[in-house]
């Protein structure tokens, strides 16, 4: 949004009441469009908690198989509708898994399976899955259960030559999935457009210094390849007329081999306007073309404008336009001020080495980064030792960027007010409309704007206790005012089954990072007092691993006895940031009420923790995965016991909860967290019927997603991501 109101007070700054009354026209004609496909997919929306049961026929493009493990997942199209969805699926050996990935043909298959609506964000500020694919078309998903007929799918005369790209790129996608190390991860994104399963780990340095718009996201790299193109005809001495119509021509192909991104397209369409142009001898200018371009991009997109990537690659490149007559360091600064609202609202951390980075990584991506790729891909099958090397280099360039990225800087800024964010990119056009005597001072109070709001962020009058939905599992932040103590109960995390020997090993990867790390890194947090770990289970503890590596920890409490479990000296090195480890009972004096265990014991459920605290004028009891038993003890310790606010033990399974426990504590609300359709059965219906017969209301992760208690002094509301807020 902030690039549209860059792009329309660009406008208004032209004072050409022709040029006003075009652009006004177009936003009237595409908020039209927009409308009327928001109509159309509201009408193909269903519920993303109640699946169906569906036999279909479905064809996509062999390009679109994506695989993880035994895992596939691809976006399709219902044959009979022509409706875009996305189709999960697992092989179920490792001859199905190579016949998959040797498909090169577009594909027609008939598939029994459930189908669902896509699950939107159920956590605040967490990537909305829902969202991205809406923006695409796509509301629906299937879990295919069983394939019956696969074959070819059918193919018009037109369809002949975009069934060839699309084989092309499915061969391109096989050949460097083949390439060794950091090699495999660039040249995986910055030919076909696809995506590496190391990416994370590999680019971790990159993303943290904002430097990820050097490789796809930007489409700088197509810009590149087409100049490299027209270098080469030019001393092959072929004659322009015939290599201009060729990459004309090869556009739209080369759009489908690249992978279709925003950041392609872009490139694509203001490299062929200005080109088209040439041919019929129009002068097109830069800004002519990228004008061009965000029409035909919303025209097949109107919703790309909402994604990081698209205002990315829009923004910069805009940005590059129109800063070309500053100095160099003024442009730098131009292309920070214009990217950095976008990076906060989206990443919501900066560094300050970035604008640094920018300005040796930007010579260093046309020399090093993006020929010795080349280099690497195109050696591989006769002299894989270049290749080798070729990765060695990459490699080290990651290992440096990391270590950079490490280095004292990195401002954990927090998720600024949508306004805001429009507000700063507003200023920062306005700041660049002065003249230059006046700039130092706008840069000056611009910063400063910037400055306020991280002071908002990391310093809110407000706390919280917030659990989290992180599927069958349990993590809860507990939030006081002004930040002076940051608690979380738990981390979440899945429980890792067995896989058969012919399964691909994959990178590990945590739910953390998307959840309950990335709502931390929201409120600008980088840090934890006190982590309380009910016990050993890796739906408590999984996740761990993720927190010790993003996020400084400095005490962690569990349940007296856990401390002499085996391992912790493998997670402790994880972190980089020394680590207390601190044994409790309820004899502990620690800033929650221990309630249990009550003595040192094996870290398992009968040993879980039980928590108690106040906040927000409520009183909140967390009972991990305590049972029966220890219900009984903590009743008979204190007859008196009562709390406002309950989170079932062991989620809300019949092995807890047991009615004289709730007849005794008389809860105002109880808070269930279990997973969507878990295996386990979680929440019992015996349990659920004890809380009715007690007539204590109860509110799932299931169904509402996040639910957070958000306080200040003795009053606080209710909100839950799916379900809206209430007032306690």
């Amino acid at each position: 949004m902030g690039l549209v109101v860059l792009t329309m007070g660009r406008v208004v700054a032209l004072r050409s009441r022709r040029t006003l009354l075009i652009a006004l026209l177009l936003v009237a004609v595409f908020s039209g469009i927009f409308a009327w496909r928001q109509g159309q997919l509201k009408h193909r929306q269903i519920s993303a908690f109640r699946p169906t049961n569906v036999s279909l026929a479905v064809t996509f493009q062999p390009d679109a198989l994506v695989f993880h493990g035994a895992g596939y997942y691809f976006v399709a199209r219902n044959h009979l509708t022509g409706e875009p969805l996305t189709v999960r699926g697992w092989a179920q050996s490792a001859a199905e898994l190579q016949r998959l990935k040797r498909l090169r043909q577009p594909q027609l298959w008939r598939v029994s399976g459930q189908q669902v609506g896509i699950l939107p964000a159920t956590n605040f500020n967490q990537f909305d899955a829902a969202g991205y694919w809406r923006h695409r078309g796509v509301t629906k998903s299937v879990k295919i259960v069983s394939i019956g007929q696969q074959r070819t799918a059918p193919s018009s005369p037109l369809q002949v030559v975009n069934n060839w790209w699309h084989r092309q790129r499915t061969r391109l996608i096989r050949y460097c999935d083949r390439l060794p190390g950091a090699l495999r991860v660039y040249a995986l994104g910055l030919l076909p457009g696809s995506r590496a399963a190391e990416a994370v780990q590999e680019l971790q340095g990159m993303q943290q210094l904002g430097l990820l718009h050097l490789f796809s996201i930007s489409g700088l790299h197509v810009a590149l390849l087409l100049t490299a193109v027209e270098w080469l005809c030019v001393h092959l001495r072929i004659q322009r007329e015939h290599w201009e119509w060729g990459l004309l021509l090869g556009l739209p192909g080369y759009f489908i081999l690249a992978g279709g991104g925003s950041g392609v397209l872009r490139a694509c369409l203001m490299w062929g306007i200005q080109l088209g142009g040439r041919k019929i001898r129009v002068r097109v200018s830069a800004l002519d073309a990228w004008a061009g371009a965000l029409v035909v991009g919303l025209w097949m997109n109107p919703g790309m404008l909402f994604e990081l990537g698209s205002q990315l690659s829009y923004g910069l490149s805009l940005g590059l336009i129109l800063l070309a007559q500053e100095s160099p360091w003024w442009r730098q600064i131009g292309l920070t001020l214009l990217g950095l609202p976008s990076l906060l609202n989206g990443i919501f951390q900066w560094h300050t080495l970035t604008i640094l980075a920018n300005v040796v990584l930007v010579p260093l991506f046309p020399l090093v980064m993006l020929p010795v790729t080349l280099i690497g891909v195109l050696c591989f099958s006769w002299l894989p030792v270049i290749s080798g090397w070729s990765a060695a280099i990459l490699g080290m360039l990651d290992g440096g960027l990391t270590r950079l990225a490490e280095l004292p800087g990195n401002v954990s800024f927090g998720k600024p007010w949508w306004w805001v964010c429009w507000l700063w990119v507003v200023l920062s056009w306005l700041l660049f409309s002065r003249p230059p005597a006046q700039r130092r001072r706008w840069l000056v109070g611009l910063l400063a704007s910037y400055g306020l709001m991280y002071g908002l962020i990391h310093f809110p009058l407000h706390g919280e206790v917030v659990y989290f939905d992180v599927g069958q599992g349990d993590s809860i932040l507990l939030r006081e005012p002004f930040n002076r103590r940051i608690a979380m109960i738990d981390t979440g995390g899945h429980l890792a089954f067995p896989q058969p020997k012919w399964v691909p090993a994959t990178p590990t990867t945590y739910a953390a990072t998307h959840t309950n790390l990335n709502y931390l890194r929201s409120l600008g947090i980088d840090h934890i007092d006190d982590l309380y770990l009910t016990h050993h289970d890796a739906d408590h503890i999984g996740d761990l691993p993720a927190f010790l590596q993003a996020i400084k920890v400095k005490r962690l409490l569990v349940p007296a006895g856990m401390e002499k479990e085996p391992g912790w000296q493998r997670l402790l090195a994880l972190s980089r940031f020394p680590v207390k480890i601190q044994p409790i009972t309820i004899a502990s004096q620690v800033p929650l009420r221990v309630r249990h265990p009550y003595e040192a014991a094996p870290a398992e459920n009968a040993n879980s923790l039980a928590l108690q605290g106040d906040f927000g004028g409520l009183n909140f009891l967390f009972m991990g995965d305590l049972d029966q038993a220890g219900e009984q003890k903590i009743i008979g310790d204190d007859p008196q016991l009562r709390t406002d606010v309950l989170k079932l033990g062991h989620h809300g399974s019949k092995t807890a909860s047991a009615p004289a426990f709730i007849e005794q504590l008389r809860p105002r609300w109880a808070i269930i967290s279990a997973g969507r359709e878990n295996r386990y059965g979680h929440p019992h219906a015996e349990t659920l019927t004890t809380l009715r017969v007690a007539k204590v209301p109860a509110v799932s992760t299931q169904t509402s997603g996040m639910i957070r208690y958000v306080y200040a002094g003795k009053h606080g509301v209710w909100q839950t991501k799916l379900k809206g807020e209430r007032d306690s």
